[in-house]
């Protein structure tokens, strides 16, 4: 029988440049997403810091189109794309061009596909900070994951991920320092660099024009073009593009940061470091600032959806192109 991931860690645990041309390819879909609604629950507030304007993370569309040897996505916003300057993001004089090098810097787009549309066949985890799950009829598998440094991501994910695998290993009854505990560690860990590979892309030729975002995703990633009949997950979040900088994180005085990744967390009130309109105590309050959804539902109801008393986080289903997708939704042609 098939079961479905708990968590994106615990799925760890099971396992376990040139830029692109231009999207001339065959149109496979795309989906619109309402103007206006990038503030996640419908409470989330922007930073202050003149990083962030509202608009900057409002997704209005996102299509796949044939490319060659794979597939090119896009992601249109409903304001220009800010690209980094020269500005310093760190005690030692860090520039912030010279760190973002794909030319955006304020936004993470993660895009979970699943490919073979079974209940329960994949993991549901999002990327650790999201708070979030893919709901279980659309398990996922494969992650598509644009992040502004995506090498740094891919590096700290199998640090998280060995961690949790460590962590696991060692709370099972009557393991802790045996040598069995010790060698199912190793066998786990060395799998891990294979399966972040395999399971989940950090695209790296990116084109930013204006509020246009395209990426390349290779056909032996996804086994082929994108489909259609494909069930996916798209999620807007605000990228923490200083995380791995923060001296004070590193020597272990700042916040813990080791249960996020390259995301902008959320608080209560109004900050210039994070997004605001949290509550007190409310660990499940996801930080995602703008999701596709399919008809019959709103973003605003699927991300207040979740119990923190029973530890039920926001489930998100996935947008099937070829169903109609949403509202707005269009598909084109199919076939690999």
């Amino acid at each position: 029988m098939r079961t479905t991931t708990p968590t994106f860690l615990v799925l760890a645990c099971a396992l376990l440049g040139a830029l692109p041309a231009a999207a001339a390819g065959r149109m496979i879909f795309q989906l619109d997403d309402p103007r206006g609604d990038d503030h996640g629950d419908g409470a989330l507030v922007y930073p202050l810091a003149r990083d962030f304007e509202r608009g900057d993370l409002d997704l209005i569309a996102f299509s796949a189109r044939r490319d060659g040897d794979g597939t090119l996505f896009e992601a249109i916003f409903a304001r220009p794309v800010r690209t980094p300057e020269g500005e310093a993001i760190d005690q030692l004089g860090t520039q912030l061009a010279d760190v973002a090098r794909l030319g955006f810097y304020t936004f993470n787009l993660d895009v979970y596909i699943d490919l073979d549309r079974e209940p329960g066949s994949g993991g549901v985890g999002m990327l650790p900070g999201r708070r979030a799950e893919v709901h279980p009829d659309f398990a996922w598998d494969r992650a598509v994951v644009l992040t502004p440094r995506p090498s740094t991501a891919r590096g700290e994910l199998k640090r998280m991920i060995a961690r949790s695998v460590k962590q696991a290993v060692e709370e099972q009854p009557g393991t802790a320092g045996s040598e069995e505990a010790e060698a199912q560690l190793e066998g786990l860990k060395a799998r891990i660099p294979e399966d972040v590979e395999t399971r989940i892309f950090f695209p790296t030729r990116v084109q930013v024009r204006g509020p246009k975002v395209t990426f390349f995703v290779p056909a032996d990633f996804l086994g082929g073009t994108a489909q259609p009949e494909w069930a996916y997950v798209v999620v807007v979040s605000g990228a923490d593009i200083r995380q791995s900088f923060d001296l004070t994180s590193l020597i272990g005085v700042g916040e813990e940061t080791r249960d996020r990744l390259m995301i902008l967390p959320r608080g209560v009130g109004t900050w210039s470091d994070r997004f605001g309109g949290g509550r007190k105590g409310d660990e499940l309050q996801t930080p995602l600032v703008d999701v596709v959804v399919p008809a019959g539902t709103t973003q605003e109801r699927l991300l207040s959806d979740y119990d923190v008393r029973q530890g039920v986080p926001v489930r998100l289903p996935g947008v099937v192109p070829a169903a109609g997708g949403g509202e707005t939704g269009k598909a084109g042609g199919g076939g690999r």
